[in-house]
């Protein structure tokens, strides 16, 4: 239990009664948990983004459009059978094409059989995805991202939780909140000038960064953080636990994850970033006041040059 100074802590009798809030205990873990990683590749632009498989040792895969590859990509430049991996018990990753009609490419180049190394970039058909050696608690992590975009009440684009969560939910999030004695953040994410990407790489393009910036966002908070397609290109989330100064640091680190992402994987030439506004609720405020400040902090970022991270706090 908590002592009542204790302003972030939280009793048993509120843990069963805030789904929403994220309870992170630290325990110690055996050198060997700790170290162990797994070969994962991923889906990095596109539809499928966030679309995964794990190659352990001694095993092989199969990717491809069938339905019974075992990793499947709906992409119509993928073959049915495209291409073929395998991890060798020595641990070398062998990369085989399969006779592809589209082929597939390594780091830009045009392979039929070749060495994967962790880091490297795969081109399979027209999908791009990346090979990477993930933590069991990354994996679970993404595991668990992949299943919120499926689950129900979601934007049918992005996968984030549609704008009925704001009428429905966040009342409730809030009333927890205040019962737990700890504080709540807003932020507000909007695209920099989204109507140039649509008018200069087209709508498709459009609907992929959103899809693109929604998973890089869910990977960069709390399985139980929500996010919300709020409107357009407009996204908004929300940090239970989180004093502002904390939603800050969290939204800076989603904001370069953003421009540091991979954009010409989707369209050559395509840069993509985004201004932030955040707000920590006062006591008592009002939901509509509490956001609109988050939201006019971020037409701050706007005005002081995008691609930055505003607090409402800071406003003069």
């Amino acid at each position: 239990m908590t002592s009542a100074d204790d302003k972030t802590g939280l009793d048993l009798e509120e843990i069963e009664d805030m789904h929403e809030i994220t309870v992170r205990i630290s325990m110690p873990r055996p050198a060997a948990v700790q170290k162990k990683v797994i070969p994962t590749l991923r889906v990095v632009a596109g539809p499928d983004m966030l679309s995964y498989i794990t190659i352990p040792e001694d095993t092989s895969i199969i990717i491809g459009r069938d339905e019974v590859a075992d990793l499947q990509l709906v992409d119509a430049t993928v073959s049915k059978q495209h291409a073929k991996i395998h991890h060798q018990a020595g641990g070398a990753m062998l990369l085989v094409d399969l006779n592809s009609t589209n082929g597939t490419a390594v780091n830009g180049q045009p392979v039929t059989r070749t060495i994967l190394r962790p880091g490297d970039h795969l081109e399979i058909g027209g999908v791009s995805l990346r090979l990477d050696m993930l933590s069991t608690e990354e994996l679970g992590h993404l595991r668990r991202v992949v299943s919120r975009l499926e689950a129900a009440n979601r934007d049918s684009l992005t996968g984030l939780l549609d704008r009925a969560f704001i009428e429905e939910g966040l009342q409730r999030l809030v009333e927890k909140c205040e019962r737990a004695e700890v504080p709540i953040c807003c932020t507000f994410v909007d695209l920099d000038k989204f109507k140039s990407i649509n008018d200069q790489f087209s709508h498709k393009v459009g609907d992929e960064v959103l899809i693109g910036i929604s998973r890089l966002l869910m990977l960069g908070v709390r399985e139980n953080d929500p996010a919300v397609r709020y409107g357009g290109d407009e996204i908004v989330f929300f940090l239970p636990g989180n004093t502002e100064s904390k939603a800050v640091e969290i939204s800076d680190r989603i904001r370069r994850s953003v421009a540091g992402h991979d954009w010409d994987r989707t369209a050559a030439g395509l840069r993509v970033t985004c201004s932030f506004g955040v707000a920590e609720r006062k006591p008592g405020e009002s939901i509509q006041s509490w956001m609109n400040r988050a939201d006019q902090a971020a037409y701050e970022s706007k005005r002081g040059g995008r691609n930055r991270v505003s607090a409402a706090s800071k406003k003069s």
